[in-house]
């Protein structure tokens, strides 16, 4: 559902003055300039953020993986927020030449405050829009937004203060990804399913930005990158400002949408990386679920073993907020699961499609980790599974770490026997730890990854697991 929020009556007035007074530039349209802008005194503004969920084209892991259908892209993993903050800094002269462009270096911009939020709305599937007001105009504004990680996480001591020597948003990014920052995490995964606990997200964006222009860029090129506020209605943040009067109009005319375009949405990203295991089994194996008479493969439980007991609140730099893969170096923090810690165990997410069947997905988030193939340090699923034959014949399995358990009952002369028994060091094992197992990319495309090659638990990304059936079944 599209709206149109805190938009007064001047500001059709306002597009008709653009065009009569704004300059045009090399044949197009005349930018928008005067005489209704904000130059002094406080502003309201509009955010529009949005999160995408786990699965989306820049989200799945490039690690062993498959593409994720829109049908298992849950909606409790874009639900409004519990609680959060809204960072803003002045990146009014943050730009610094690199290479004959432009680039946002985060030492330089200026922490202004944490914004006070005026006006809070959902807007869609997974849009969100927040207003808030600005002391005065900045040409340029760089906006941290940190969500679901508890009000303490905003309000602590150590946070800098706007004005400070130390108070640039590469401070904040350093106090923030700094592992006594760290937040406690929750291993009941039923609570992230039911909204008690929200999954932690966060977010960042410059706005009004020079970034890309020439080192020969004019002042003029310049001026029409940076924000400029209105009389009349709330601002919308955007990368490169309005930068034609029909830009506006689709913004804010009688017919507009009120919607900015999606580039100048801030995207927020999930602090955490989200484990999905499904069973889909081939043509010809047996089904996932009982069935009178016919053979069957049950996936009973999926738990994580070797897990890390916080949430770090930012990456560890800068880059690393829009640049990481899963071969991207992490550092886990908080203590791992102690031996009297359980495993974490997966739950089913709610159903999507009811229709649908062959959904039999389990799932789980957890905190990013660091994979460097200890074998009793590292991450492992252990998977257990209930496998019936045709003839009604169970077998139990658990796969765990480098064991596979098989239990079973047998008829000895009319006597029942329990047996177990116990295969190490399986092959059955590896695809159940966290290494490559096939070609894969980089991120760039082109560089290839070791088969083989651990890859780390990174937030935002969602890690595919398919199991696909017992061969040499009677069905």
């Amino acid at each position: 559902m599209k709206k149109i929020l805190h938009i007064s009556a001047p500001v059709s007035a306002l597009l008709a003055i653009c065009f009569l007074t704004a300059g045009c530039r090399k044949g197009e349209e005349p930018l928008v300039t005067d005489p209704l802008q904000v130059a002094e005194g406080p502003v309201r503004v509009s955010l529009t953020m949005s999160l995408p969920g786990f699965g989306t084209d820049d989200a799945i892991t490039k690690a062993d993986y498959v593409d994720v259908a829109e049908s298992l892209r849950y909606a409790h993993e874009k639900q409004p927020f519990k609680d959060y903050a809204v960072f803003v800094f002045d990146a009014t002269g943050a730009f610094k030449l690199n290479g004959g462009k432009y680039e946002f270096d985060p030492a330089e911009a200026e922490y202004v405050g944490k914004a006070e939020v005026l006006h809070s709305e959902h807007i869609g599937d997974n849009f969100f829009r927040n207003e808030f007001k600005l002391d005065k105009p900045y040409k340029s504004l760089a906006v941290l937004v940190l969500a679901n990680m508890g009000e303490a996480t905003y309000t602590a001591a150590g946070i800098p203060s706007p004005g400070a020597p130390e108070a640039s948003l590469a401070a904040f990014i350093a106090y923030f990804s700094h592992a006594d920052r760290a937040v406690a995490y929750e291993t009941d995964q039923s609570k992230y399913i039911d909204g008690t606990v929200g999954l932690p997200v966060q977010g960042f964006k410059v706005f009004g930005s020079w970034e890309g222009l020439s080192e020969g860029a004019s002042d003029d090129d310049k001026k029409a990158c940076e924000l400029m506020f209105y009389k009349g209605m709330s601002t919308p943040l955007t990368v490169k400002g309005f930068q034609s009067s029909s830009e506006l109009d689709r913004y804010a005319g009688a017919n507009g949408t009120g919607a900015v375009r999606e580039s100048d949405r801030l995207v927020l990203e999930h602090s955490m990386a989200r484990l999905h295991f499904q069973y889909i089994p081939k043509a010809g194996q047996p089904a996932g679920e009982a069935v009178s008479g016919q053979a069957s493969v049950e996936i009973t439980g999926v738990y994580l073993h070797n897990y890390t007991k916080k949430v770090r609140v930012l990456p560890e730099s800068a880059a690393a907020l829009s640049d990481r893969s899963p071969f991207t170096p992490v550092t886990s923090v908080g203590d791992r699961q102690g031996a009297s810690d359980p495993d974490v165990k997966f739950v089913h997410p709610p159903v999507q499609n009811p229709s649908d069947p062959a959904d039999r997905s389990w799932i789980a988030y957890v905190p990013e980790l660091r994979v460097e193939g200890g074998k009793d340090t590292d991450p492992w699923l252990v998977v257990e599974v209930k496998v019936t034959d045709g003839d009604g014949k169970v077998v139990n399995y658990i796969y765990a770490g480098d064991k596979v358990t098989r239990k079973w009952t047998w008829d000895d002369n009319g006597v029942e026997r329990n047996e177990t028994a116990y295969y190490v060091n399986s092959p059955w094992m590896e695809w159940l730890r966290m290494r490559t197992h096939y070609s894969r990319k980089m991120p760039d495309g082109t560089t290839d990854v070791a088969l083989g090659s651990y890859y780390n638990l990174v937030r935002n990304y969602s890690y595919e697991w398919i199991a696909e059936g017992v061969e040499g079944m009677k069905l």
